[in-house]
């Protein structure tokens, strides 16, 4: 992490800040500590290229093999680059999706990185050249390193993060996997875990669950269960609602 004075700030005025000198030193610190964990060789001459905004690179399309669509649609923008990446990525579908997750991994633990990946005032071919020997570092798929570099080009990158949650989503759907939310005002012990898996597996009608677990007090008892868009609310605190509106509600 980058120690600041008392009273100082890494972005002058964010986010009108100049972008610049300033937006680049994020890139470098956050690449450093990338590569620190990745892989022991230094990244220091992909660094040294870095410079502000200056110049545009040439504009190139990403361009998706012959392949199928995503078992579920997602019309915006970014559901269509992710929906790219997905077809052009259907024979290395696991690989490109743990790339994928690693680099949100690593954009969760350096807010450097997000800034940078996020910043749009870093030059383009300087921002490539970084994420490149980044990736590279990271062993990470090359339709994942092109997919970013087109990202960079059509100043899309700001949107890598929600690109990522959408290409989950394909995936999952892909793998027929369904996420099971659970939330609880109490942590459930192994045993009720099991319980509440077991259950929602009956409804699942074959599917696989990713099952997370939450708590949230003010639920008071009882659960909320989340299955792909279906919710179920047998909470202490939904039914009190209910009980004072049947209470409030006029006598016929």
């Amino acid at each position: 992490a980058v120690r600041l004075k008392p009273g100082s700030s890494p972005f002058i005025g964010f986010p009108f800040f100049r972008a610049g000198n300033s937006a680049v030193a994020m890139l470098r610190v956050a690449a450093r500590s990338i590569a620190a964990r990745t892989c022991s060789v230094s990244l220091r001459p992909a660094l040294r290229s870095l410079r502000p905004a200056a110049a545009v690179l040439p504009s190139r399309s990403f361009a998706a093999a012959a392949a199928s669509k995503p078992k579920m649609e997602d019309g915006t923008l970014e559901g269509r680059y992710a929906t790219a990446l997905f077809m052009a990525s259907k024979d290395k579908l696991d690989k490109v999706y743990g790339d994928l997750a690693a680099l949100r991994g690593m954009m969760a633990e350096s807010q450097e990185l997000k800034l940078a990946i996020e910043t749009p005032g870093i030059e383009p071919e300087s921002k490539v050249a970084a994420f490149e020997a980044i990736c590279s570092k990271a062993g990470m798929d090359g339709s994942v390193v092109n997919f970013l570099k087109v990202l960079v080009e059509n100043k899309r990158a700001h949107l890598l993060s929600r690109m990522i949650d959408i290409f989950e989503n394909f995936y999952r759907a892909e793998k027929g996997l369904v996420l099971c939310k659970v939330t609880s005002a109490a942590p459930l012990t192994s045993a009720q875990q099991g319980q509440v898996k077991a259950a929602m597996q009956q409804r699942a009608q074959g599917s696989e669950l990713i099952m997370e677990y939450n708590t949230n007090p003010a639920m008071l008892g009882g659960l909320v269960v989340k299955m792909g868009e279906a919710v179920l609310d047998n909470s202490v605190s939904t039914r009190l609602e209910r009980l004072q509106g049947q209470l409030l509600a006029p006598v016929a």
